[in-house]
């Protein structure tokens, strides 16, 4: 889990790690796009989506030939033409080449059906994927300026299920309010491509409702709680209920201000103290925050 994180060190002192603002891209998409419905079979297609799309400016007025190294979509070292790898590649775009992605009108029963991407080009010599969204979907990811869905690229690389990547970006969509409405279960159905095997309620929360929740809770910092809505003895609706975003106190915003302006001193302190630690070993209990032997440990373990 991203927040509250601690490290330990080489003689097991445990130390907290500031929470730093997340590296890396910023994915932005219509909320429509966010919302629709495509049959994704592999967590591959929309992180191959997602990388694409992080990959499009503020101030794009077309979609250009983006380059996705391969390293970044399946996290490892490419290998040559027959390898493994270029298999998993070869899979992953023919099958999204294919896919469609549906988004219904808001207001009657019509639809638009759209293709993802409308060209791929594949560079074995540098292990490089080159990809064109499809044109049709220009106002779904370029000059977006209400409507529309962000979010860190990393924090969805981590998910490791279509489901929960589904579930997140259909929140994302909606993360501006304190909740959802009620979302009967026959959309999300068709919104997550739910097979047959998992339409029943039981096996729908638990296999695709509950494990999303617990996926998203605990690799992103997306917070939320989901409810039933019910008619009768019957479930026919879930509704997603997002945690309030509150400040920081005034106290705690000054003291880590205060920290900040110390950091510096701080990691001299730690350089110090560490060196100690490892010089005199267990000797040294400044490390265990108990009785500390050295002038150095008592300033930086206090």
């Amino acid at each position: 889990m991203i927040p509250g994180l601690t490290t330990t060190d080489r003689q097991g002192v445990k130390m907290a790690v500031k929470q730093l603002p997340l590296p890396g891209e910023i994915v932005k998409k219509s909320n429509a796009l966010a919302r629709a419905r495509w049959s994704a079979e592999s967590v591959w297609e929309p992180r191959l989506v997602a990388l694409l799309a992080s990959k499009v400016r503020a101030d794009d007025t077309d979609f250009h030939v983006y380059e996705v190294p391969v390293t970044e979509l399946m996290g490892k070292a490419e290998k040559n033409a027959s390898g493994k790898t270029y298999q998993e590649v070869a899979s992953v775009i023919d099958k999204i080449m294919g896919r469609i992605i549906t988004i219904r009108d808001e207001v009657g029963r019509g639809w638009t059906k759209y293709n993802v991407f409308s060209r791929c080009r594949y560079r074995p010599e540098d292990g490089i994927l080159e990809l064109r969204f499809d044109p049709d979907l220009k106002p779904h990811y370029l000059n977006l300026q209400k409507n529309f869905a962000k979010w860190n690229l990393l924090e969805f690389l981590m998910l490791p299920s279509i489901y929960s990547q589904r579930i997140f970006e259909f929140l994302k969509s909606w993360d501006d309010k304190p909740e959802t409405p009620p979302i009967p279960l026959a959309d999300l159905h068709e919104m997550l491509n739910t097979p047959e095997s998992l339409q029943r309620y039981p096996d729908f929360r638990r296999y695709v409702i509950e494990k999303a929740h617990k996926d998203i809770t605990e690799k992103t910092t997306l917070s939320y709680e989901w409810e039933p809505v019910k008619q009768g003895r019957a479930v026919v609706a879930v509704r997603f209920i997002f945690a309030k975003k509150r400040a920081l106190p005034v106290q705690k915003k000054k003291a880590d201000n205060a920290i900040e302006k110390s950091s510096e001193k701080k990691n001299i302190l730690y350089n110090h103290a560490l060196a100690c630690f490892k010089e005199r070993g267990a000797a040294c209990e400044g490390g265990q925050q108990k009785k500390a032997v050295c002038e150095v440990c008592l300033k930086f373990f206090r």
